[in-house]
C-alpha cells in the first residue's frame, strides 16, 4: 500500500486531491481483496476437508463471495473517480493550451481501458486467481502507474498550467 503523504505533490491542488482519493481507493480495495482471499481460502480448505471425510471430491465455488458487492462497488468507484479526475485535467490542459495534451490524453485513454479490463475480471468471476491478480493490481500495479504518472506527466502539466495563470480548483 502506498502512503499518499510520501508522494510528490504537483502545483495544482485539485490534482493532489484526486491523487489522494485514487491512492485511498486502491488501498481500500487491497484490504477488501485480502479479506476476500482469506475467506475464500478458508472456505476452500474447509470444503476440501469435508469432501475428503465424505469421499466427495466435487467442490463448487460460491457464486456470491462475502464482500463481493463491496469490491465491485470500489472497483466501480475507482474507475469512475479516475474518469472524473482525467476529465478535470483534460479541461485544464485544453483551457491553458498545454502543448503535450494529446500525449497526456492518450495515456489517460490507455489507462482507462486497462482499468476497465481489470474491473471486468471481477465481474467475470471471483476466483482465487482473480482475487490475487486484483490484489496485485490494487497494491502494486495501479499505485506504481499513478506514482509514475504524477512525477512525470502530471508534474509537468500542473507546472505549465500554474506558470500560465492556472490556479487550484
Amino acid at each position: 500500500m502506498i502512503d499518499f503523504e510520501c508522494t510528490p505533490q504537483v502545483d495544482l491542488e485539485f490534482m493532489n486531491r484526486e491523487h489522494r482519493k485514487a491512492f485511498d481507493d486502491a488501498n481500500a480495495l487491497k484490504s477488501l481483496l485480502d479479506g476476500a482471499l482469506k475467506r475464500r481460502l478458508y472456505d476452500d480448505i474447509k470444503e476440501l476437508q469435508e469432501a475428503v471425510l465424505e469421499s466427495e471430491f466435487e467442490i463448487e465455488a460460491e457464486v456470491s463471495e462475502p464482500g463481493a458487492v463491496e469490491i465491485e462497488q470500489l472497483l466501480q468507484t475507482l474507475l469512475l473517480d479516475t474518469v472524473t479526475h482525467f476529465e478535470l485535467e483534460e479541461q485544464c490542459m485544453e483551457e491553458y493550451r498545454f502543448p503535450a495534451r494529446a500525449e497526456h490524453n492518450q495515456e489517460h485513454l490507455r489507462v482507462l481501458q486497462w482499468m476497465a479490463e481489470e474491473h471486468s475480471l471481477w465481474t467475470a468471476g471471483c476466483s482465487v486467481e482473480t482475487i490475487i491478480h486484483l490484489s496485485d493490481y490494487a497494491a502494486d500495479k495501479f499505485p506504481k502507474w499513478l506514482l509514475n504518472h504524477i512525477v512525470t506527466m502530471d508534474t509537468v502539466t500542473a507546472s505549465y498550467i500554474r506558470r500560465n495563470g492556472g490556479t487550484s480548483l
